[in-house]
């Protein structure tokens, strides 16, 4: 049996209370902490979603939910997401949890996307309680490899549509009454003091200090405690898992699955396991002291995706679990594919320089799915339409199974005659019936082409080698199947379209050939026994078949521009007598004739049904692009029991910056 305990109060040294849920075993005694640290409202997670926390605490553990400050029920403002502040916070959280009379003194942290990215960075200061962590779908780089930026180009559909605006206006709203009593309306006061993130993040556009501070890869060996590493291949966050785990220099574990930015027990696509038993196995060893096996098991599970017919909302990846002692494994091998004409090919390429022709098509890009680090939850498509608007390079069909692991690397000659421009890389496995799938894909905003903290803009006619790393991933391909590389110059909506429609050239041959390498791992001499995962509680053959989530794509061949439009909705009952109902829509829009003009709008909607009162919000934002500049409007309505309680807009503009 286990316990529950609501609005705990933990002080922090300048006197703000952060607020907590504890689930603990009913049995008394002193018990090892893991806590998650989240801005997401604890009280707004059902039963069911705390599935975790009650799984670890009828297995010995007190398992905690903190609020950040300045959200949900915690006092204090919210200055941005990952803020040293926070960071702080969390180290005396761990010295509170660890001097409580229930815990044993040794203390843990988990986490799934801002949990995992706040697991390690708080680990990074080194509290002494702290001492194993499961960061699950993070980055160790919010420059290179976050939602807001992504290859030095500014992130699109995400941030404004959902993450980006769904924060701005729940950072504002107020705690629950029942739970903080008399501190309601003064804590509610201080959120509606809190800033939109969103402003920050759009006010640098380069690496610079907002970004350093927080990211991991700036010093590894930071972390000293115990570290599993969890990660999908088809969630947003896929270049940190391996990376992160080849320089940390503690105890360290890593598993990455096939799935989107859900938790394996319930993700999409399947296979689904139970990785709440092997983070308890995890936590018994470092946090209880029980020689229970795990670290004498292969360090490394990955799965090893083979092809699926391409369809946005399979549930399932066909492939199989395989075991690894290191990154990258002893084995592994650079080959080369040379770009020829409509050809990749193994052998150097011809010595006659010739070019291929790319032009920019802004709308390229609907069928790659979505930056997955929320809902909706889109896989790429078929690929043969983005492929009509690309330059495509196939290889011959493969005689042997060939397979990667790590991040593909295209060595690009070009020029242009725009001084801005996007290259977007796609690498797909291509069928005998001709379908395409991707497998992964890289972008460079070229500017950025040396620096993501200085760039500079292209010279129109000079040449330009280009270094496009495209994410990592594991894939088999099959005897049959052919490799295809296709280059486009956008990746609409996830990137913001390059402002000027130009024609770019791809060099081929010559001296300095353009090539692609793949990181072949060939199979493996003495095989390692293959991961033990127990399956998931929640099969996805038990789940009531839905209407999936729209991602509706028009195009107006009058007036030459192309929207993209997601919407979303749900019906949540945390407690018995609260009713959470959201709604949200966003659209993208490119105008193919002037990809400076584009715009992205959101509109969601928070509805709390609470006895005797309802609270509604609503979040509006737009950014419009012009040549020079990205204008901002946000807005916030909050009604209580439908009379007009608060209202507060924001305006801004801001330069370009070469993107």
């Amino acid at each position: 049996m286990i316990v529950r305990e609501r609005n705990i109060r933990i002080p922090m040294p300048d006197g703000v209370t952060l607020a907590a849920d504890l689930f603990r075993p009913e049995a008394p005694g002193r018990y090892p902490v893991v806590f998650e640290y989240l801005p997401y409202r604890k009280n707004d997670t059902t039963w069911q979603g705390y599935f975790g926390h009650r799984y670890l605490a009828a297995r010995g553990y007190v398992s905690v939910r903190i609020d950040v400050r300045g959200t949900g029920d915690s006092e204090g403002t919210a200055l941005d997401e990952y803020c040293p502040q926070e960071q702080l916070d969390g180290v005396a959280v761990i010295a509170w949890l660890a001097a409580q009379p229930w815990s044993s003194g040794a203390v843990g942290m988990f986490g799934t996307s801002y949990g995992g990215f706040n697991s390690l960075q708080v680990a990074m200061h080194r509290p002494p309680a702290l001492k194993a962590i499961c960061p699950m779908y993070f980055t160790d780089n919010r420059y290179t490899d976050d939602c807001h930026y992504k290859g030095g180009q500014l992130q699109m559909l995400y941030d404004v549509g959902t993450y980006g605006l769904s924060m701005v206006g729940r950072n504002m709203l107020p705690p629950r009454p029942d739970l903080v009593g008399e501190q309601w309306s003064e804590i509610w006061e201080e959120h509606l003091r809190n800033e939109p993130w969103l402003l920050r993040w759009l006010a640098h556009p380069t690496l610079d200090e907002q970004w350093r501070q927080g990211s991991l890869c700036e010093n590894y060996g930071a972390i000293e405690c115990a570290t599993y590493l969890i990660g999908g291949w088809r969630d947003g966050y896929t270049n940190c898992n391996l990376r992160t785990f080849a320089n940390l220099q503690c105890p360290k574990k890593l598993m990455i699955g096939p799935w989107l930015h859900v938790q394996p027990h319930v993700g999409r696509p399947g296979p689904r396991i139970d990785h709440f038993r092997e983070m308890t196995r995890f936590y018994d060893y470092w946090l209880k002291g029980i020689d229970d096996g795990i670290m004498d098991e292969p360090s490394i599970a990955i799965y090893v995706q083979e092809y699926d017919k391409p369809e946005a909302n399979r549930p399932r990846t066909s492939g199989f679990w395989r075991s690894e002692t290191a990154f990258p494994p002893a084995r592994g091998r650079d080959e080369t594919l040379f770009l020829g004409e409509g050809r990749l090919q193994a052998d150097g390429g011809s010595d006659e320089a010739t070019v291929t022709e790319l032009v920019y098509h802004p709308a390229v890009g609907t069928a790659f799915g979505m930056f997955s680090a929320g809902s909706p939850l889109v896989l790429p498509a078929d690929q043969r339409a983005e492929e009509s608007y690309s330059a495509v390079f196939t290889g011959d069909v493969l005689a042997a199974p060939l397979e990667i692991l790590g991040r593909p690397r295209l060595l690009l000659q070009i020029d242009s005659d725009a001084a801005v421009m996007t290259f977007t890389a796609r690498l797909c496995d291509v069928a005998p019936d001709g379908s395409s799938a991707l497998v992964t894909k890289g972008i460079l905003n070229a500017t950025h082409r040396d620096s993501h903290s200085d760039p500079s803009p292209l010279v129109p006619g000079a040449r330009y080698a280009l270094t496009i790393e495209l994410d990592a991933t594991s894939w088999r391909f099959a005897p049959g199947h052919r490799v295809r590389l296709s280059l486009s110059n956008a990746d609409f909506p996830n990137a913001w379209p390059s402002p000027t429609l130009a024609m770019s050239r791809i060099h081929l041959g010559g001296e300095r050939p353009s090539r692609l390498m793949l990181p072949v791992v060939p199979e493996p001499t003495e095989p390692l026994p293959a991961p033990d995962f127990a399956p998931s509680p929640f099969p996805i053959a038990d789940e009531p078949a839905e209407e999936p989530r729209p991602w509706r794509v028009t195009r107006d061949l009058m007036r030459g521009r192309t929207e993209l439009t997601i919407e979303g909705g749900s019906v949540s009952q945390p407690d018995p007598g609260y009713t959470l109902e959201t709604s949200s829509l966003a659209t993208a829009s490119v105008d193919e004739r002037n990809p400076a003009h584009a715009w992205m709008r959101g509109h969601q909607i928070d509805r709390y049904s609470w006895p005797g009162q309802t609270i509604e919000l609503h979040s509006r934002g737009q950014i419009t692009s012009t040549e020079t500049a990205f204008n901002v409007t946000l807005h916030v309505a909050i009604a209580i029991d439908d009379l007009p309680h608060f209202e507060r807009r924001w305006v801004a503009s801001f330069p370009r910056r070469l993107m």
